[in-house]
């Protein structure tokens, strides 16, 4: 990893993986051969929740002005 990756890496902050968009009965994304609803269904669900209630995301470097 070069130099410029490491600082906008660091300025940023970690990338958010996408949650895929699954039918209940589609096999997981995770691999392990179950359905998604037996497996990362409601996890995801969670997930999505929590990104709808915490609002507009800000970097670590941003002001609120």
């Amino acid at each position: 990893m070069d130099i410029m990756t490491t600082l906008k890496r660091i300025i940023t902050g970690p990338e958010v993986q996408p949650i895929p968009n699954l039918g209940r009965n589609d096999t997981c994304w995770c691999g392990s051969g179950k359905k998604y609803k037996g497996c990362h269904l409601e996890t995801d669900a969670r997930k999505r929740a929590a990104m709808r209630s915490s609002g507009p995301q800000q970097g670590p470097m941003t002001r609120g002005f």
